[in-house]
């Protein structure tokens, strides 16, 4: 349904059309449109690192790198509708919400993967490194389900697989003297 229609088509009531039902064969289930999409989040997740696992477990240092850099920017099956329901909740999500715990956990061991992969690598390093590739990730979710005919998995593959081998040859680190309170110096955080 989402990718027919988008993740607005999502409600109860669509759902439980979809099943052929009425809304009590979702809503015994399933409370909120809020619930609904959480639940099919976590079902996306589940599949998620099973293939995760599949691609970058049999790799060692660099390799395990650019195997988990490759995976999480590939797109496949679902992969474009489930971002756009995750991008949906993230936008409508209250602090503190099951739907934005869900979001901050995945986000926090997506993070914590990545830098275990970065400093297994050997890049040093490896926290400014695994923010840089972190960001550009969650950048690439959401520039491909804005524009998934510009942002294409090639072109962002190739951009991604770059980046990854520049910190991996060492060329992707902080210049010398540069530190965290740099860019608060240069006033680079005021809104």
């Amino acid at each position: 349904m989402a990718e027919r229609e988008g993740p607005a088509a999502i409600t109860i009531r669509a759902v439980a059309a979809e099943l052929g039902g009425s809304t009590a064969v979702v809503t015994n289930y399933l409370a909120t449109r809020s619930d609904l999409l959480v639940n099919a989040i976590r079902h996306a997740q589940r599949g998620w690192r099973e293939d995760l696992d599949s691609h970058v477990n049999p790799h060692e240092g660099a390799q395990r790198l650019r195997a988990y850099m490759a995976w999480s920017s590939g797109t496949v099956g679902h992969d474009r509708a489930v971002r756009q329901i995750w991008l949906d909740v993230a936008a409508k999500a209250e602090t503190r919400s099951a739907a934005f715990e869900l979001l901050r956990q995945d986000a926090v061991e997506h993070h914590r993967m990545l830098r275990a992969a970065v400093a297994e690598a050997g890049v040093s390093d490896a926290d400014f490194a695994a923010d840089v590739l972190y960001l550009m990730l969650r950048g690439f979710y959401f520039a491909s389900t804005e524009d998934p005919e510009l942002w294409t998995d090639g072109r962002v593959g190739a951009a991604i697989s770059r980046l990854t081998d520049l910190f991996i040859a060492g060329r992707g680190t902080r210049m010398d003297g540069a530190d965290e309170t740099s860019a608060e110096a240069d006033g680079a955080t005021e809104r």
